[in-house]
Order: C-alpha cells, then sequence, then structure tokens
C-alpha cells in the first residue's frame, strides 16, 4: 500500500482537518476519542503533509495521542515498516517519550539496539531527546552529530531533499525580490489564479505581497480565508493568517484561538500573541508554557503571554473582535 496520499478529505470534515494539522481537527477528536483513535492513528501510518521538508504534524499528532489517551501500541508497530514509515512513529514516539511516555521511550530504545533502521532512529532521538536518554546507545553506530542532523532534517526529523524553489508566483510578487505589485488588484489577481488552479506551493508570497497594502488589500480578504480554510500545505497557513490581520483584521478572534491548538509553530506563535483574554485561552497557554513536547520559542512566548495577562497587561490589537472563518 502506498505510503503517501494526496487525497485530502474536505476541510470542514474531521478527516480533512485532521489532514492539515489544523486546531479545529485536534479539538473535535477530543469531544470523542474513541471515533477519532482510527483516524488519528492513520494520520502517521499514511504521510499526509504536502511537504515533508517544511510541514510539521509530529507534534500534533503526538498531542492528539497523549490528549486523547490513545495506546501506544499501534504506533510502535510502525517501527517495523520501511525506513519512511519508521522515522514517522518515531517523530510522535520520540515527543511522547519527552512527554512522560515510558512506553514510547523503551521502544524506540529497543528498536536503536535491535531494529533495522537502527542508525536512522538514533539520529532522529539525537536531536530531541536529551543526551543521557540515548548516548549509551551511541557506541560502535555510525551516527552523525545531533546538530549535523538537525540541519540535514525538516521538522521533526525529515530526512527528504530540501525542496526547490516554488517558481509559479511571478518574481515581481515576491518580497523577497525587492519588488513588488504596483497595486493590491493585481496581487488579488494572482492569488485569485492560484486558487483557481489549486497552486498550494507559493501562495503565501502573493499574501505577504497583499499584506503590504493593508486594508487596500481587503477585497482579497475571502480568496486569504479560503487558502487558510483548505490547503494541505500547512506551514504556508500562518501567512494567510498574517495577511487577514493586515488586510481585513475583523472576525478572527476564533481563528486565533483555533490556532493555538494548530500543528505549525509559527501559527501557535500568532495564536499566543493575538487570541483573545478568555478563561480557556488562559488554559491552554499554561498548557503551552509547561508541555515538554512544545518547541521553546512556544514555550516561552506562552509564559510571557500568561504573565502579561496577570499583571493586567491589556488585550493584544484585534483579538476582541469575534467571528471565525469557517
Amino acid at each position: 500500500m502506498a505510503q503517501r496520499r494526496y487525497e485530502y478529505a474536505p476541510a470542514g470534515t474531521l478527516p480533512g482537518l485532521l489532514q492539515r494539522g489544523r486546531g479545529l481537527g485536534a479539538r473535535m477528536a477530543a469531544e470523542d476519542p474513541a471515533a477519532a483513535a482510527d483516524l488519528v492513528y492513520g494520520r502517521i501510518r499514511w504521510d499526509w503533509r504536502w511537504d515533508r521538508q517544511v510541514d510539521d504534524r509530529h507534534l500534533y499528532l503526538a498531542r492528539l495521542v497523549r490528549d486523547l489517551e490513545l495506546p501506544v501500541g499501534p504506533i510502535v508497530e510502525l517501527l517495523t515498516g520501511d525506513e519512511d514509515t519508521c522515522l514517522r512513529a518515531t517523530g510522535v514516539l520520540e515527543l511522547l517519550a519527552l512527554g512522560g511516555s515510558a512506553e514510547a521511550r523503551d521502544a524506540l530504545r529497543t528498536h536503536v539496539r535491535e531494529g533495522e533502521h537502527r542508525v536512522a532512529v538514533l539520529e532522529s532521538v539525537a536531536v530531541v531527546w536529551p543526551p543521557q536518554w540515548w548516548e549509551d546507545l551511541a557506541a560502535g553506530q555510525d551516527v552523525r552529530d545531533g546538530q549535523d542532523v538537525r540541519r540535514r532534517r525538516g521538522p521533526r526529523g525529515s530526512t527528504d531533499p530540501a525542496p526547490e524553489r516554488d517558481s509559479a508566483s511571478p518574481p515581481a510578487l515576491l518580497p523577497e525580490h525587492g519588488g513588488g505589485a504596483s497595486d493590491p488588484s493585481m496581487a488579488t489577481g494572482e492569488l485569485e489564479r492560484q486558487w483557481a488552479a489549486q497552486e498550494w506551493c507559493g501562495p503565501m508570497r502573493t499574501a505577504r505581497g497583499l499584506a503590504r497594502f493593508g486594508p487596500e488589500a481587503a477585497g482579497a480578504a475571502s480568496l486569504l480565508r479560503r487558502f487558510w480554510l483548505w490547503t494541505p500545505h500547512s506551514s504556508e497557513r500562518p501567512a494567510y493568517l498574517e495577511a487577514l490581520a493586515a488586510v481585513a483584521p475583523a472576525g478572527l478572534a476564533e481563528v486565533y484561538t483555533e490556532c493555538l491548538w494548530d500543528c505549525e509553530a509559527d501559527a501557535r506563535l500568532l495564536a499566543v500573541a493575538h487570541a483573545p483574554d478568555r478563561p480557556h485561552v488562559r488554559e491552554r497557554l499554561a498548557h503551552l508554557r509547561d508541555d515538554p513536547m512544545e518547541v521553546p520559542e512556544v514555550r516561552e512566548a506562552a509564559g510571557a503571554r500568561l504573565a502579561g495577562l496577570s499583571s493586567g497587561g491589556s488585550e493584544p490589537e484585534g483579538a476582541a473582535s469575534e467571528g471565525e472563518l469557517e
């Protein structure tokens, strides 16, 4: 059976949300963990990332397994698959181990001692785990230094080569080229073309170009919303939210709140900064601050936001508006 699939379910369904790593999917799955279990395991067994080099899923999936209290055994079984499958399972298990799962930690250590993909698994855990968890296993193994592995890999252990630069967007629309559309209608037209062609790689550059026009580009808001809702290329999703905040900021409170559960760290950082001050938001911020699986940047930002709220800090700009994109 093929291990990479691109037949995405509709973005408003639980399967489609989990495929895309959307925060709403995690929240919906928590309402009925038993019903969501097979969907979660399926997102680990098969790779739904649009670009394995830059799209992140391992933390999102590890949190689902932990928060839904799903058995780890079905993930451990994947370690015996081909190398790609083994490393997807490793990316989830190594984080679950950080979160306190002795079963996940023991399974990975056992695989390093006895498994077929022992070197690849050891290189992966060397990036994520403290040295005392794996150094005793490295003797006699041809393993690269953890810093070298981190430079070679994408989010949470991807072994894919670096992707080529996307060339779909004309250079005049790309901020990094120093150019830019002369008016928002030109950039909006390009984004419309990309939507019609279902181009998922590159529209974030067009979105960033639109953001420079501010409210003058409000006519592109519906397109930006569509890309945010539907893109399977999760690493581009934060750019659409930033552009929406620049051109049409009203109604983003619930979007920021959802992003506290998003698979992408950049989306969680935006959410930490801009989600409205509500009890369940503070609860989630505390969870992000204290979660040993979370990346340091998000943990630090969540702690700072909570400290500001506790000291009577002001509501972040744009957070008070109600509404959502669905």
